[in-house]
């Protein structure tokens, strides 16, 4: 395969150069042979001149939807998805409207933190399990035609679209929308909506096109190797598209991985800035052929010259490699990495560089020393604190006040409206035909060694349960369904035969409640009934819980919310150490064949509310000073405790940190045996003393949180499942909590006076402001792997991300379909975009 074969040559450049200067002379949109050609019905004109039809405008988008194109029965030879990409939170409620049909992408479903040259960076290429779980998700085949576009910033659509060119999908099947949302919603605002459509799911793999494209992208060390020759080659342009600052080292570009800044700034000798807002009018739409030629004129290019374009995390550079690659049909290949990965590659100590003196990796010598900014002299000690995330405040749920009077004994002065969730939930629970879930016979249990309750079983239990045929055994009569809760990556990798997976993806939901909205939520009851018919869970079923991850708060999650939609303790077991506890050869790949099941949880007699803790729920028990609420990640009262759970904005926190009102912290990691490595539980009794330490004794009734409700969940199942003490998980937790303050000057949104501020001492013992703090910036560390030091960026073992790509690309596709919930009738694989 000549791409593989360039990319290992010992001469890199020399090969890559080769390739992008013959690409100048082969016909544009020559791909994979798994596509057939464009049908007539989507070859569009070219748009303002460009030299491919690659971009679209809203119109062309507009026939083919009247066509009958986008997401087609089959009736037509091929099909149109709009795939639709940016910093969402996938929720359609909370998230812009869009396009009809169009199916949503979130940001970290087409990025990864992946390990290149020496070191771990981000947000780099998405893998190919990302790629082969977004295909399938959107019902992507071998005559699709994808059509990229966005309500975020242009470059999401870009960045997509160069994604997919990476990947091997040639030119001629993607497409990119013109303006994006934004101008199809000005042409045609009756055709915007929040519905989210149901696609069928396919089998189709990165693994069924013919190459990747790894010209199209530079590794570290392939951008290493530009900078070298860059000064003396005239045949390369490198282009920056960070910012005129950055570029000329009067600003520090942010680091990524966890630390402030990179090392160090200014730009390459030989290198050149284009911002990428100078590719689009002012309507957002990109500029005509001939004037998108002037500006990279006007920076050197001229065409069949090499061109490799940067930015600071992969994603504003993309508009100009779209613009090469698609308007002008230019050789031009995208630095991912960027400089948030290569401002780091210095070896000079005293600016905090991690590289050996004069390591062949060290970037300082090819920067032009005009421009030379190491960022340790600018570092500050900021008394400004750190930055606050928003609220997300909404006005209408505000005026509702959390409470009717102040009833000490109980909740009953809650305020109902108030409780906005819990009212949902209990709501549909309980709107069907009741049923009875009959105790377990053949699945009955008694308590493990040490164990006082019966919900833990070990791995013998199970397997005998297998060998007994009760696993996926007919819908109706006494049945075992083992899930695993995890993502599809981690379930294919393996998973106990017979397992189904429980995807965490899909069982918390961003929901408001209080004043805002809050992420990691009980997931809604229809949410809980497709993911449960899609198990095969009915009230005959004893549910296993396991799970392929280390983090013991998956699959306790999962507990709590059979729990909470009233499912009894005695048909719910979780497999002590999860996977870990299974003979690892024993684990399989193969998706399980379920028969969906009916069961809804409309049929549950009633809503189990003593599970859970609401908003107002809390603050009216913290007032009256009834139960305890347990910090399960320890004690947080520190500064940059709780770190913000938006995607819009990174690096940002809570408004305050702190102790609630008779709190108390304990680690949720200290319940295992060896936590990551043995993740069996400790006895009933070792566990009980270590509660004791911090005044348990499993008369009170403890509200467990944490940052986002997850690990609120493990303390929940210990003390519900191995305890038997009373609890109750408040899920919305320290991202909602901390966010409630009228006190603008730290970062409170609430309007002065606001019942919903609990930055006082009816609810605080103790209080942290973030924006109070002084705090030392500081520079983000490589962490260099000593054992990639040695090799040279010209070296193809430097190039992981690539050679990982090329061995999953190449190894056969299994064509598996993708585990997901069934349609409303139950009849096959759907999966909500």
């Amino acid at each position: 395969m000549k791409d593989r074969k360039f990319k290992g040559a010992k001469n890199r450049l020399s090969a890559w150069l080769g390739v992008l200067l013959a690409a100048t002379l082969v016909i544009s949109g020559c791909g994979s042979d798994s596509y057939d050609g464009p049908s007539t019905a989507t070859n569009n004109p070219p748009v303002a001149g460009a030299a491919t039809n690659v971009l679209v405008e809203a119109g062309t988008l507009k026939a083919w939807m009247d066509q009958g194109l986008l997401a087609s029965d089959g009736s037509f030879d091929q099909k149109v998805v709009v795939l639709d990409f940016g910093a969402y939170a996938m929720n359609p409620a909370a998230d812009p409207e869009r396009i009809k049909g169009a199916c949503r992408v979130g940001k970290n479903d087409l990025q990864a933190t992946r390990f290149e040259g020496v070191a771990d960076a981000t947000p780099l290429v998405a893998t190919g399990e990302q790629m082969d779980a977004v295909i399938q998700r959107l019902g992507i085949g071998d005559d699709t035609i994808i059509v990229f576009t966005t309500s975020s910033a242009s470059y999401y659509a870009t960045r997509a679209y160069w994604t997919f060119r990476y990947w091997g999908f040639p030119k001629e099947r993607l497409k990119l929308l013109d303006g994006g949302n934004a101008a199809f919603a000005a042409a045609f605002p009756t055709l915007m909506t929040r519905e989210v459509p149901v696609p069928s799911a396919s089998t189709y793999s990165v693994r069924d096109l013919a190459n990747l494209n790894p010209n199209l992208r530079a590794s570290v060390g392939e951008m290493i190797e530009v900078l070298a020759a860059l000064p003396t080659d005239d045949n390369l342009l490198l282009l920056d598209a960070r910012g005129s600052k950055n570029y000329l080292g009067q600003g520090a570009t942010p680091g990524l991985m966890g630390g402030d800044f990179v090392v160090v700034d200014g730009h390459p000798a030989g290198g050149q800035y284009l911002g990428q807002g100078e590719l689009f009018d002012a309507d957002g739409t990109f500029k005509t052929r001939a004037e998108i030629e002037t500006l990279f004129s006007g920076k050197g290019w001229t065409p069949g010259k090499a061109v490799t374009v940067y930015c600071t995390s992969g994603y504003s550079a993309t508009p100009l490699f779209f613009a090469l690659d698609a308007v002008l049909d230019a050789p031009v290949q995208l630095y991912d990495g960027s400089w948030s990965q290569l401002g780091k590659y210095s070896d000079y100590t005293v600016a905090s560089g991690q590289l050996p003196l004069s390591s062949s990796w060290a970037i300082d010598r090819y920067l032009d020393p005009a421009t030379v900014r190491y960022n340790y002299r600018h570092l500050t000690t900021t008394s400004a604190g750190y930055a606050i995330e928003t609220l997300k405040l909404d006005a209408a749920a505000e005026q509702i006040a959390p409470f009717t009077g102040d009833v000490l004994a109980d909740d009953s002065d809650v305020n109902p409206l108030a409780n906005q969730i819990e009212e949902a939930d209990a709501a549909y629970v309980g709107s069907g035909v009741p049923v009875v879930f009959p105790a377990p016979v053949a699945t009955a249990t008694a308590p493990l060694a040490g164990q006082s309750q019966n919900v833990l079983i070990d791995a013998a239990t199970l397997q005998g349960w297998i060998a007994g045929g009760l696993v996926n055994a007919p819908l109706g009569g006494e049945r075992v369904v083992i899930l695993d809760v995890t993502d599809s990556v981690s379930y294919r990798k393996g998973h106990i035969p017979g397992a189904v997976l429980w995807d965490i993806s899909r069982h918390a939901e961003l929901r408001t409640e209080g004043p805002a909205p809050a992420v990691n939520m009980v997931a809604t009851g229809a949410r809980m009934d497709e993911l449960i018919q899609a198990a095969g869970i009915d009230e005959h079923t004893t549910i296993v819980i396991t799970s392929s991850q280390t983090e013991t708060y998956y699959p306790s999650r999962a507990y709590f919310l059979f729990r909470y939609y009233g499912f009894p303790r005695e048909n719910l077991k979780v497999l002590n150490g999860y996977n870990g506890a299974w003979n690892q050869a024993a684990l399989v790949s193969t998706t399980t064949a379920v028969t969906p099941s009916t069961f809804s949880v409309r049929d549950v007699a009633n809503l189990q509310p003593d599970t859970r803790i609401s908003l107002a729920e809390l603050l009216d028990a913290l007032r009256d000073g009834r139960g305890v609420p347990v910090d399960f990640r320890g004690v947080k009262t520190a500064a940059a405790s709780t770190a913000g759970v938006f995607s819009e904005v990174a690096g940002d926190y809570v408004v305050f940190e702190g102790q609630l009102v008779g709190g108390k912290g304990y680690a949720w990691k200290g319940f295992n045996v060896n936590y990551g490595t043995d993740n069996t539980f400790k006895d009933a009794a070792t566990i009980a003393t270590a509660l004791g330490g911090i005044g348990l004794d499993g008369t009170q009734l403890v509200y467990s949180y944490c940052r986002t409700g997850y690990i609120a969940s493990a303390g929940f199942f210990v003390l519900d499942g191995i305890l038997g003490w009373p609890v109750m998980t408040y899920d919305g937790s320290w991202s909602q909590f901390g966010k409630l303050s009228a006190d603008a000057t730290k970062g409170g949104e609430l309007p002065a006076g606001s019942l919903w501020a609990a930055d006082n001492g009816s609810y605080m013992s103790v209080i942290t402001y973030n924006k109070d703090a002084t705090r030392m910036q500081k520079i983000e560390a490589l962490n260099a792997d000593a054992s990639t030091l040695n090799l040279l960026p010209s070296d193809p073992a430097a190039n992981q991300v690539e050679s990982s790509d090329e061995e999953y690309q190449t190894l056969p596709s299994g064509n598996e379909a993708p585990a997901g919930p069934p349609t409303s009738g139950g009849t096959g694989p759907s999966i909500g975009c």
